[in-house]
């Protein structure tokens, strides 16, 4: 990774953030992450298996698909029904293809443990509280040389308030304390069932809000049968990986109907290019 460094004046990824307001569904907070991460503290997301996180080739969310997408969601068969072109499973495997979280054992204890909280919140956050603001959270990451526990314990905070479990609030979820109490074991855990759980919660109750719409987006793209767009894609073996927003694009356009509004043009293509590897 690279190090430690300041923003260039006029990058165009960093002036966006400020001249719209984000989604804060996006995994664009971790990705502006990237720059600042050092060598050790690769080493240890790496050894959390959560090192898939630190190469995302698109930061930003297509809300006109990911609603369309969801709308097709059949919560009896957890499938995503596209008419005369297939049926797309919302499932473990489905959240390991686009994200490549850990596919453990061990469930996600993702839930507000108040003795477990006062601890760790004034240990790692001595001074702003339990939950503080997620861009607040970003900059003690951004500065921080450390990476033993409080690195990995903070950026595990961090990166379930932005991908798995985005909150509709701009602070850390403090859900995420009894997982950062056992920082050692993240690896184990069921990142993928995880995921794949909260969003058919959110989508039975009609929306998906407060759940993972990354994975939503690239789950509907990978799927396609994409192999007639001549596209000059990378190697990789997960999509969040693989798909970067130019090339997201080249396929929604591909996919659009002739309404020129729904997708679902281009036929289901379920063993798709990130399981090809």
């Amino acid at each position: 990774m690279a190090k430690k460094r300041k923003a260039a004046a006029g990058n165009e990824e960093e002036d966006a953030p400020r001249a719209r307001k984000r989604n804060r569904a996006s995994p664009i907070g971790l990705v502006k992450l990237y720059d600042f991460i050092l060598e050790d503290q690769a080493r240890a997301v790496v050894e959390m298996e959560l090192d898939s996180l630190l190469h995302i080739k698109c930061h930003c969310l297509n809300n006109k698909l990911i609603n369309w997408f969801a709308s097709l969601y059949d919560k009896n068969t957890r499938e995503f029904v596209i008419p005369g072109r297939g049926r797309i499973p919302l499932d473990e495997e489905s959240v390991y293809r686009t994200l490549g979280l850990p596919y453990g054992t061990n469930p996600v204890v993702y839930s507000v443990d108040h003795e477990v909280e006062a601890a760790l919140g004034a240990l790692l956050f001595p001074t702003d509280g339990s939950t503080p603001l997620t861009s607040r959270v970003y900059e003690i990451l951004k500065d921080m040389t450390d990476s033993g526990d409080a690195f990995k314990q903070t950026f595990v905070m961090y990166i379930i308030s932005n991908v798995p479990s985005p909150t509709t609030r701009n602070c850390v979820s403090n859900r995420c304390y009894p997982v950062m109490a056992n920082i050692g074991n993240v690896h184990t855990l069921q990142w993928c069932k995880f995921v794949a759980d909260q969003l058919h919660d959110e989508l039975c109750k009609g929306s998906a809000s407060q759940a993972c719409l990354f994975h939503l987006q690239l789950l509907s793209v990978d799927s396609l049968d994409v192999s007639g767009l001549n596209l000059d894609l990378p190697q990789a073996r997960f999509a969040s990986n693989i798909w970067s927003k130019e090339d997201i694009d080249k396929v929604l356009l591909a996919d659009l109907q002739n309404d020129k509004v729904s997708h679902g043009k281009l036929e289901v293509f379920y063993i798709c290019i990130s399981n090809m590897f």
